[in-house]
């Protein structure tokens, strides 16, 4: 039976669907109320009922986009697309779908939402449901590419909630393919010339500085790092960038409480990554937005808390070298025994074509992935083990919902310490005025026989060499209301180097990135914030690493011996003003065109600098400020080599 549905007037013209009770049972009376931007506001006696309207509102607002995506995570996409080439690179979908079926995203999700506990698989159920129920409901009125790709939705299942959540987790997260060729690649790195010493790690940027946690904590942690063998390695590359958040505690605040502000750094696409909602039930009442198909709340806030996401990067995958035989097919040996792989026999419809089998080999390490983690000839059968897939006990869903159930922002931090994948910065506030930081994650303690901490392939040959466990959730770091009275994160150090627990790349290196950097220098620029205050920082335009490097020529025009080029001096006649002016990258600012062609990129393979300040971000912020504060302290000194 179809939904009734009317207008109805509330904070403007608002659409309320209510949905029958002939409709939904066993949920009772639902009701969505979308509002003038056509958000949907899910309101339910239960929280199974606003799961329910969620789905059903979703479905009827993404189903072409949850399909799709579903499909492409299921290793499905050529029975949509047919056999076409990726982009410009040479993978096809064919390969794209291989890749997906050998990584077994779908059996994983299966095989998770088995296990996941009756109240959370019941929630789960509910939106699918919903989604279903708006599905059947407007099957004549789907969206015309449903029809144009021959594409036709399947009943949705609380699995595919669950693999609509990992494919947004790839966003975040690294892969472990790569692992093979980081393990060729040590010792190529280019060391600093003569006389060029690299400097530590940049320390102060750290979201968790050392006084801002309880000794005891940190005995805790170094104890956990003892028994593992564990000690923080030297730094990787950086990790991925996704997005900015900050908040401010009630300390400094006019309201008392705390105010935040996420700002994730995403492409803008049709149809947006995201999916805003709001969803109201019995012990729910929860906006934000999170991914088509998925009840999650990524970014969001509830009438107690508020939080903001960015990306960790932390290893949580590896590669393990299998010892085989060409005499003993699909079959590995472990601690001295020969074990069988698991055989699973794939057929992949191919669009306009006859479909194609594929075998999937399967080790009580992971998939054998061979095939796709650039193996060289004499690299040997590689198995890839990765969360989410290699823990199908336990699923983030299960802190999600804990999130949306917290009445503050230490009951918050609690549920966040059961969150598994993707890896992820997390800042909180609550209306009483506490802040605080967890970085969540599922990370593997590694072998103590792995010399990188997970970064090259490892053998896989005994089961020392396996991973031992996974860090206990509150041993990552974490705070709760800094001294500073702030806290921010935009891909920048977690913690400092004191931390004895290896998270992955961002453990151990780098420290500011250029956001982070000027969000300090916002953040400390006041005593106290109005909201105003603190959504206006979003709207900052200086870009602090153009900005110093402009102040550093200008310094150079005066003192450098050998003069600059005629095309410098030139160009910093161009941009005194305008870094006189604020420095903004606001091109309503004169100057600001010539600014943004600044080059920012800073690579150890480059430049005698990054080799000693390091690359990336993070190195060129720590060469800019260590510079500027030399000449603050001496005006008339020479730029540090």
């Amino acid at each position: 039976m179809r939904p009734s549905s009317r207008r109805a007037s509330c904070l403007g013209l608002l659409a309320l669907l209510v949905l029958p009770a002939c409709a939904i049972r066993p949920h009772p009376r639902i009701e969505i109320l979308r509002d003038p931007w056509g958000i949907p506001h899910v309101f339910a006696d239960t929280d199974a009922g606003a799961f329910y309207g969620l789905g059903y509102a979703t479905a009827e607002d993404r189903a072409l986009q949850m399909t799709y995506s579903l499909r492409i995570v299921q290793g499905r996409l050529a029975e949509v697309v047919g056999e076409v080439r990726q982009g410009n690179r040479n993978d096809t979908s064919i390969d794209h779908d291989r890749k997906m079926r050998t990584f077994g995203f779908h059996r994983a999700a299966v095989a998770t939402a088995a296990k996941l506990d009756p109240e959370t698989q019941a929630l789960l159920q509910a939106y699918c449901d919903g989604v279903n129920a708006c599905l059947r409901d407007q099957q004549e009125r789907l969206h015309p590419l449903f029809q144009h790709l021959g594409l036709v939705p399947e009943p949705w299942t609380p699995a595919d909630c669950l693999l609509s959540w990992w494919h947004l987790g790839q966003f975040f997260a690294t892969d472990g393919t790569r692992d093979l060729i980081a393990g060729r690649d040590v010792g190529r790195r280019r060391a600093p010339p003569a006389g060029l010493q690299p400097l530590p790690p940049d320390e102060g940027p750290a979201v968790v500085q050392r006084p801002d946690v309880a000794p005891g904590w940190i005995a805790r942690v170094d104890e956990f790092a003892r028994a593992h063998g564990l000690a923080v390695q030297g730094g990787g590359e950086e990790g991925p960038k996704f997005s900015h958040a900050w908040v401010v505690s009630g300390r400094r605040t006019t309201t008392g409480a705390a105010v935040l502000v996420s700002d994730p750094q995403t492409p803008v696409r049709n149809p947006s990554l995201f999916y805003e909602f709001h969803l109201r039930g019995a012990t729910i009442d929860a906006r934000g937005i999170g991914v088509p198909g998925s009840p999650i709340v990524l970014i969001g806030f509830t009438p107690h808390v508020a939080w903001g996401v960015t990306a960790l990067g932390a290893d949580q995958a590896d590669l393990f070298m299998l010892d085989t035989d060409p005499g003993r097919p699909d079959q590995y040996r472990f601690d001295g025994e020969w074990r069988s792989m698991e055989r699973h026999r794939e057929v992949i419809a191919v669009k306009g074509r006859e479909p194609i089998e594929h075998l999937v080999r399967t080790t009580h390490l992971g998939p054998v992935a061979t095939a796709f983690c650039f193996a060289q000839p004499g690299d040997g059968e590689v198995a890839l083990k990765r969360v989410p897939i290699a823990e199908p006990e336990r699923e983030t869903i299960q802190a999600a919902i804990a999130m949306l159930r917290a009445r503050g922002a230490v009951a918050f931090d609690r549920a966040l310490q059961a969150w598994r994948f993707p890896s992820a910065n997390v800042v909180f506030g609550d209306r009483s005025g506490t802040i605080g930081y967890r970085a969540v994650a599922a990370i593997p303690v590694r072998s103590r026989l792995d010399p990188g901490a997970g970064r090259g392939a490892m053998p896989g040959h005994r089961q020392e060499q396996d991973w031992q466990a996974f860090v206990p959730g509150d041993l990552l770091p974490g705070v709760i209301d800094p001294a500073a009275g702030f806290l921010y994160t935009a891909n920048h150090r977690p913690i400092g180097s004191w931390y004895a627990i290896p998270l992955g790349a961002m453990t151990g290196a780098g420290g500011d990135t250029v956001r982070s950097w000027r969000l300090r220098e916002r953040l400390q620029q006041q005593a106290a914030f109005t909201p105003e205050d603190v959504r206006e920082i979003h709207f900052d335009a200086v870009n602090p690493a153009r900005r110093d490097i402009v102040r550093l020529g200008l310094h150079a025009r005066r003192f450098a011996a050998g003069g600059l080029s005629p095309d410098a001096l030139r160009a910093l006649l161009h941009l005194e003003d305008w870094y006189i002016a604020g420095a903004s990258s606001s091109l309503d600012e004169a100057g600001a065109e010539l600014a943004l062609e600044l080059n920012t990129f800073f690579r150890v393979v480059a430049t005698d600098l990054a080799a000693v300040y390091g690359g990336g971000e993070s190195g060129l912020a720590c060469f800019l400020k260590t510079a500027v504060q030399r000449i603050v302290r001496e005006p008339e000194a020479p730029l540090p080599a």
